[in-house]
């Protein structure tokens, strides 16, 4: 049978290499995913492709074997490359295949003759030795890939894939720069030549980035649908956090079937810190459908979850997860995102166990939010002390906390305080006796006045520190009411110095309520001590903003005092 005239080395002083077996146009895009090492779309590709003539279909049914010899399927690899030799005997790469399969076998002599009869159908053709090289590489022979390679060169010293096969070698024995020196000869002789721009490109991938991508730049200019080149730019824009763009390419490199699920991965990762969480829960779903061991995604998943709202879910998910992640992969990350599940599902033991554990994990303290999330987990349980506790370290370890922070921590204190002079919690409360706890009441009262002073320093034009101050304080005149002491009016300096700044911040009555707190405080202060002037002048400051307060009316009549 006479081969196909198309299919043969078209030479011009062989110096131009037109169309060899190995690049039919036909295949040429499954090919193009087999030597980019998508070896899963590979096969997809070839599988679907139907109705070809004789040598398109050899060359399919080779490219086959390749990509089934790659995903270790020597098998199917056996038996393709024996299709392709059965279909077109002449096709020569179909015997290198054939070859390949003895050469794993340890059977060099039957591999070297099968790779001689693949010489002879096309001698002039430097793909044949190249591609002859290209299976000693893979074997290991550096020896004889060497002589295979001097045979290509011979035939044609500018066969570009000489020099990418020579590179694929000296990257297999470490030789990194000598490599890239390698795929730039292939440029050089063939500035088309699509895997010699990709391999540079991985190789600068981690080195040097952005001569990376201006690789890769050139090659989709080449080639704007060279999907292999969308992974690299994909993983080198989510490096350097470029999300949006590092999205773009990932969503073009995994339009296609058969891509590898990292690259799946990778853009279910960035839809969810993009905040694209319904997207996520798609992509997610569909790498556990197809990896259903992946605890990185099922970890996405619960995370996924919180993010969504979807709480019930959430905390089932990120329980099971942290069952099946063995513990020394657990992450401190995942019990602030098992807390806060906890807090919403109004689990507030749950969620301090899981924040003090990411405590526990966190080595650095660097990462001083979980500090806050278990103060607010405790404090929404009424158990103040430990939200104290929490939020006492994380105003420690974060230097950027601002007026709000202290006025949080403030809060958190007057709540303590406010229930250690119920009388009730009092009388209830049995591993302090009567010192210890007034004592205990105290301190609470000190650590809050001084977190509002903090607050009325950095915000002394603004009435919260200052209002803060006299509230808590106030405790303690009520404190020493309640035992029958005499008060001592703790609050009353700090309720003037705040009244002339909520009249400041009054222009829409916004702080009415708060002006008539501080008016009360005052009116009960001077009751106390029989200043009846300054209980009347109080009582009628009350009346100027609310003249319905009855509270105010009844001690002006009870004064007798017209108003």
């Amino acid at each position: 049978m006479k081969m196909n005239r198309k299919k043969l080395l078209i030479l011009a002083g062989f110096s131009l290499l037109a169309i060899s077996y190995a690049f039919a146009d036909i295949n040429d895009k499954g090919i193009e995913y087999y030597r980019a090492e998508l070896y899963d779309a590979a096969k997809i590709f070839f599988l679907q492709q139907k109705d070809l003539s004789p040598t398109d279909q050899a060359e399919n049914y080779y490219y086959l074997g390749q990509t089934y010899y790659q995903l270790n399927k020597a098998d199917s690899a056996a038996y393709y490359y024996q299709k392709a030799t059965e279909i077109s005997p002449e096709y020569p790469f179909g015997y290198i295949g054939l070859g390949k399969m003895e050469l794993k076998k340890g059977n060099a002599k039957a591999a070297e003759d099968l790779f001689k009869k693949a010489n002879g159908f096309a001698k002039k053709d430097p793909s044949i030795q190249t591609i002859i090289a290209e299976v000693y590489i893979h074997a290991g022979d550096y020896t004889n890939a060497a002589v295979s390679l001097d045979r290509a060169r011979k035939i044609n010293s500018k066969y570009s894939r000489i020099y990418v096969a020579e590179g694929d070698m000296l990257m297999k024995q470490g030789k990194t720069g000598d490599a890239v020196s390698r795929y730039e000869n292939a440029i050089l002789f063939d500035n088309t030549d699509k895997v010699a721009y990709l391999k540079i490109a991985q190789v600068y991938k981690i080195v040097n980035p952005a001569e990376a991508l201006k690789y890769l730049d050139k090659l989709i200019a080449l080639d704007p649908n060279y999907i292999p080149a969308y992974a690299v730019i994909g993983d080198i824009y989510r490096e350097d956090r470029r999300y949006g763009d590092a999205l773009k390419a990932y969503e073009k490199f995994i339009s296609i079937p058969g891509v590898p699920l990292a690259q799946h991965e990778r853009y279910a990762q960035l839809l969810f810190f993009t905040g694209q969480y319904e997207k996520a829960t798609d992509q997610i779903k569909y790498v556990i459908s197809q990896d259903p061991n992946n605890l990185v995604m099922k970890r996405l998943e619960a995370y996924n979850s919180f993010r969504l709202e979807k709480y019930v879910e959430g905390l089932k998910q990120m329980q099971a997860f942290l069952q099946e992640m063995p513990k020394e992969r657990h992450i401190f990350q995942d019990y602030m995102y098992l807390g806060q599940l906890a807090v919403k599902e109004k689990q507030p033991k749950l969620a301090i166990e899981a924040f003090q554990k990411a405590i526990d994990m966190d080595s650095t303290k660097k990462n001083t939010d979980i500090y806050k999330e278990a103060a607010a987990a405790a404090f929404s349980a009424n158990m103040y002390p430990e939200a104290i506790n929490y939020y006492e370290q994380y105003l420690a370890l974060d230097s950027t906390v601002d007026a709000s922070h202290y006025y949080t921590f403030g809060e958190y204190n007057r709540y303590a305080a406010a229930y250690y002079i119920d009388p009730q919690n009092e009388a209830s409360a049995t591993t302090l006796d009567s010192s210890a706890y007034e004592a205990a009441f105290k301190n609470y009262v000190q650590k809050g006045d001084k977190a509002f002073a903090e607050v009325a320093k950095r915000k002394p034009d603004l009435p919260y520190g200052y209002l803060g101050r006299a509230i808590i304080n106030s405790y303690l005149d009520k404190y020493d009411a309640d035992k029958g002491r005499t008060v001592q009016g703790y609050a009353k300096p700090l309720y003037e110095e705040a009244i002339p700044v909520l009249q400041n911040n009054n222009a829409n009555g916004e702080n009415n309520k708060n002006l008539i707190s501080a008016y009360r405080y005052l009116v009960s202060y001077y009751y106390s001590i029989n200043d009846t002037n300054s209980v009347i002048d109080y009582s009628k400051k009350i009346l100027a903003i609310d003249p319905n307060d009855e509270n105010a009316k009844k001690t002006l009549d009870a004064l007798k005092v017209k108003y």
